[in-house]
C-alpha cells in the first residue's frame, strides 16, 4: 500500500484532512457532532421549545419568546456528554468511550418597562454542538491495512449572542439576535498498519478553530391563554476554519471557509391546566453547505467539492415531541420528550437516524430560583467505511439554574 492510498484510507476517519485525496470525507466537521441545543428544560422536552421559549435559552430556540420574560433572569447550564462506540472491523470488535464536562449556556434577560406590551434584551453564550467521539479498531488478521488504531475527537461549537424581543400587538411578538460563533475541534489518531509486509506506527493530530457571524430571527403568536405558536430561523453564515496539523513529525496549517446552511423551526405548545404538550419541526438545508474558498484537500477543487456535497448529503427534517406535568403540592414539573433526527448522509441508511429520548424535571427551590435537570440518550449505527461497522451511543446530562429577580 503506497502512501497516497494510506492517506485516502485515513480520510475516511478524519473530519477535515489536509492531505492528498480525490474525494471529500464522508464526515466533514460541520456536518458531524451531536446537535445538542440550549437549556435543560428545552432538552427535557425533546427540543420542542420553538413554541414555548420563555427563558434565556430562547436566545437560541426562538428569540421572540424573550418578550415573555417579565423579570430579570440569570441562567446557567452545565452539560456532561458521554459517548461510546462498539466498532467491529472485519469481525473484530473493540469499544471506545469518551466524555466531557462543559458549559452549555450562561446569560441574562433584561425586560424593560414599557407603557404596553413587552420589550426584552438578552446577552450570553450557548453551546449547541459537541464533537465528542472515539473509535478504537483492532484486527486479528495481518492481511488487513489496519492492525489497530485509536481515534479521539473532542470539541464544541457555540455562539455569543445579543438579542431583543418586542410585542408588536397584544398576541404577537418578534425577536432577533446577532451571534458570534466560536469553537474548536481537537482530533488525534494513533495507529499501527501493515504495508509491503512490514508494520508501521503513525501518529497525527489536527486542531481546528472555527469562527463566524450570523443572525437568529423569530416570531411567536399567542391566540389565547393556552396556545402558543412559534417560527424561528438561523441564517446562513460563512465560517472560517483554521487547521494546524501534524503527521508523523511533519507539520502544516490551512485556512479555508465554508457556508453553514439555513436552520428553520416551527413549533406549537398547548397548556391546559397542569399539562403542557409541545411539538417542533426543524429543517436543516445540508445540501447548501459549501466551500467558499480552496478546500483542504489537494486534489479536490472548490467546485468539485461542492458538487460532491450535493451528491453525498441531504437536507434533514427533525421531529420532536414533548410533554410536562406540574405537581403543585411539591413545586415539581416532570417532563419527557422524543426527537427523531435523520442522518444527513444519503447512503447511511435508516439505522443511522438518531431517536433521542429525554427525561427531566424542574423544581422551584424558592420564589426566585428554579432548578432543571435532564438526561438524554440515543443509539445509532454507521456503516460508512468498508469493513467497519460502528454502533454508537451518545448521552447528555444537563443541569440548569435560573434566578429571577
Amino acid at each position: 500500500m503506497d502512501m497516497r492510498t494510506l492517506f485516502i484510507l485515513l480520510s475516511l476517519f478524519i473530519a477535515t484532512l489536509s492531505f492528498a485525496q480525490d474525494e471529500i470525507p464522508e464526515r466533514l466537521l460541520l456536518t458531524g457532532g451531536q446537535q445538542v441545543g440550549s437549556g435543560a428544560r428545552a432538552l427535557g422536552l425533546g427540543g420542542t421549545y420553538t413554541g414555548i421559549a420563555d427563558d434565556f435559552s430562547a436566545i437560541w430556540w426562538n428569540p421572540a419568546g424573550l418578550a415573555q420574560v417579565k423579570r430579570i433572569e440569570v441562567q446557567g447550564t452545565l452539560l456532561r456528554t458521554g459517548f461510546s462506540n462498539d466498532a467491529t472491523y472485519f469481525g473484530t470488535s473493540r469499544d471506545g468511550t469518551t466524555n466531557a464536562m462543559r458549559l452549555n449556556n450562561l446569560g441574562a434577560v433584561f425586560p424593560i418597562p414599557v407603557y404596553q406590551g413587552a420589550l426584552s434584551f438578552a446577552f450570553g453564550y450557548s453551546q449547541v454542538t459537541d464533537f465528542e467521539r472515539r473509535t478504537r479498531v483492532a484486527s486479528t488478521s495481518n492481511l488487513r491495512d489496519w492492525n489497530d488504531f485509536d481515534e479521539l475527537e473532542s470539541g464544541r461549537l457555540g455562539m455569543w449572542s445579543f438579542a431583543s424581543a418586542v410585542d408588536i400587538s397584544p398576541n404577537l411578538s418578534v425577536g432577533a439576535g446577532m451571534n458570534y460563533w466560536t469553537g474548536a475541534d481537537d482530533y488525534s489518531l494513533l495507529g499501527n498498519y501493515t504495508e509491503a509486509g512490514g508494520e508501521f506506527n503513525t501518529e497525527q493530530t489536527i486542531y481546528t478553530k472555527l469562527a463566524g457571524w450570523n443572525f437568529n430571527l423569530g416570531g411567536m403568536y399567542r391566540p389565547g391563554r393556552m396556545l402558543r405558536v412559534g417560527l424561528a430561523a438561523s441564517t446562513p453564515f460563512s465560517m472560517k476554519l483554521s487547521e494546524d496539523w501534524e503527521f508523523d513529525g511533519e507539520t502544516g496549517y490551512f485556512d479555508y471557509r465554508m457556508t453553514y446552511p439555513w436552520v428553520w423551526r416551527v413549533g406549537a405548545s398547548v397548556a391546559p391546566g397542569r399539562w403542557l404538550v409541545a411539538a417542533d419541526l426543524e429543517y436543516r438545508d445540508w445540501q447548501s453547505l459549501e466551500f467558499r474558498s480552496d478546500t483542504p484537500f489537494q486534489d479536490v477543487s472548490r467546485t468539485e467539492a461542492n458538487r460532491q456535497i450535493r451528491d453525498t448529503y441531504e437536507s434533514t427534517m427533525r421531529l420532536s415531541l414533548g410533554g410536562e406535568y406540574l405537581f403543585p403540592a411539591y413545586g415539581l414539573r416532570g417532563r419527557a420528550g422524543y426527537s427523531l433526527e435523520p442522518s444527513n448522509f444519503k447512503d447511511a441508511g435508516g439505522d443511522a437516524d438518531k431517536g433521542i429520548f429525554s427525561l427531566g424535571f424542574g423544581i422551584l427551590i424558592d420564589r426566585s430560583v428554579m432548578l432543571d435537570a435532564t438526561y438524554r440518550t440515543t443509539g445509532y449505527t454507521e456503516n460508512v467505511t468498508p469493513g467497519l461497522e460502528e454502533k454508537l451511543r451518545a448521552s447528555q446530562l444537563l443541569m440548569t439554574i435560573s434566578y429571577r429577580m
